[in-house]
């Protein structure tokens, strides 16, 4: 048996580019994953892994935060440690060459742009050591990236693939590529070889399109999809959306290709995914999550460290006190906090509603507005103390840890939350976002079809 581990999204961050100061404050608090704290848990992850009994080690992109060069030389030496206890393989994604042009160095209340980024078309090379060089086949993109094929065993291959780019610049594969894939994929049955995908962009959406649909998908999804599952790919590796999720695709011709979504490993809960190649070609998983990391000589609790820091986004937007505050923190989860800031008179009271209400109150709110017809009044009563604010968050976790904690649909959490959550549909009835937003957190709750913490695909 092959054994394997998948982690995604390390975003590794270095130090040197400000870990302090009011705008770091404000660029922290706006991504669940973490930035200052990046170096400690990767090494920590990484010293898991080493200790393990896995038989390869495959990265699914977005291996820095933003393509500085410093933070690639960094992690580099991070991957050169690992490397001399394991295989190691990555790809890499538009994180690591600056897609935006936007990188940034925080200082006190300024933020600049003085930092040495890796060009996309040098990164193949950088990594040369992690995949290219002792691949099988490769193929080189229009911007300089790469993507390969690899022996992770006898019977067993990784067809890496970098989708940064097609020809129309989004994310997928020119035809040239694709010929390419398919071309391996063939190869690969020819050869009696199971052939394991991993690119960094999703084929299809997880949980909702709502949540994981447009950017986060390779672009015309569903051609992709079906392409590569009726070329006979049966298993995707993804990263980018940073949720732990798995969920399958199946083409107009009844082919099906199974994908798992790689949570972050910088950002809640740490997913580290343990795959076994079982002599059947399905796949078994199993999720970890990192216990701990050091930070300053101090052992820290990683789930509740990281828990704490991916509520942040939320609570600190609901902590704003005043207009200007709210704008600045709007602005930094790349809103339009100017515009939106406008409304702050009404937007600051309700979130200081939101976070002090408990069911009783919030009843009371939707009785003033003719809407409490649609909640169970003896749910109310059983969860009256329980806080909104802690509904919220329970759902967010669950959206990115997989539903570690899962609810079935008769359960009285479940009927509650479910029936809140229908009340803008049915006031909104030709609104179809109101009607993914149910499909949505029905998903989370119930944890869709597949057991994200541990299944055979």
């Amino acid at each position: 048996m092959t054994k394997l581990t998948f982690i995604a999204d390390t975003h590794h961050y270095s130090k040197t580019l400000g870990i302090t100061g009011r705008q770091y404050f404000l660029r922290s608090g706006s991504d669940q994953k973490c930035l200052a704290e990046t170096d400690e848990i990767i090494d920590a992850a990484f010293e898991k892994i080493a200790a393990s009994d896995t038989d390869a080690v495959l990265i699914a992109g977005d291996v820095t935060n933003d393509g500085e060069m410093v933070s690639h030389l960094e992690f580099r030496e991070k991957l050169y440690k690992l490397k001399g206890k394991k295989r190691v393989y990555l790809i890499t994604a538009t994180h690591d060459w600056c897609c935006d042009d936007n990188p940034r160095r925080f200082n006190g209340n300024r933020v600049t742009h003085d930092v040495e980024v890796m060009p996309s078309d040098k990164l193949p090379e950088f990594y040369k050591d992690f995949g290219p060089d002792a691949s099988i086949s490769k193929f080189v993109t229009h911007i300089g990236t790469c993507s390969y094929v690899e022996h992770l065993s006898d019977n067993v291959r990784l067809l890496a693939l970098n989708d940064d780019k097609n020809e129309n610049n989004h994310a997928g594969f020119t035809e040239e590529h694709f010929c390419w894939i398919e071309k391996q994929i063939k190869q690969a049955y020819e050869d009696n070889c199971l052939i394991i995908g991993m690119e960094h962009h999703l084929l299809t959406p997880h949980i909702s399109p709502l949540i994981t649909g447009g950017g986060t998908c390779v672009a015309d999804r569903e051609y992709v999809a079906s392409r590569l599952a009726d070329a006979g790919l049966r298993y995707m590796f993804v990263g980018h959306s940073h949720i732990q999720s798995t969920t399958d695709f199946k083409s107009q011709k009844g082919n099906v290709i199974t994908e798992v979504n790689v949570g972050s490993l910088v950002g809640y809960p740490a997913p580290i995914v343990n795959v076994t190649v079982n002599d059947d070609n399905t796949l078994s998983y199993e999720v970890e999550h990192l216990e701990y990391f050091n930070k300053n000589g101090e052992k820290i609790d990683a789930q509740e460290f990281l828990k704490n820091h991916t509520l942040a986004l939320t609570h600190r937007l609901l902590d704003s006190p005043n207009r200007q505050e709210l704008a600045d923190r709007l602005t930094a989860l790349q809103l339009d906090g100017d515009r939106i800031s406008k409304f702050s008179k009404i937007m600051i009271p309700v979130f200081r509603f939101i976070k002090t209400a408990d069911v009783e109150k919030f009843y009371k709110k939707l009785k003033l507005f003719g809407l409490a017809k649609f909640v169970d009044k003896k749910l109310v009563k059983k969860f009256k103390n329980k806080k909104i604010l802690e509904f919220a968050d329970e759902i967010m976790l669950s959206a990115f840890d997989g539903s570690i904690k899962k609810y079935s649909r008769e359960d009285d959490y479940y009927k509650l939350v479910m029936s809140v959550v229908s009340i803008p549909s049915k006031i909104l009835k030709n609104n179809n976002d109101m009607k993914k937003l149910i499909f949505a957190v029905d998903a989370i709750l119930t944890g869709g079809k597949f057991n994200n913490q541990k299944d055979t695909i």
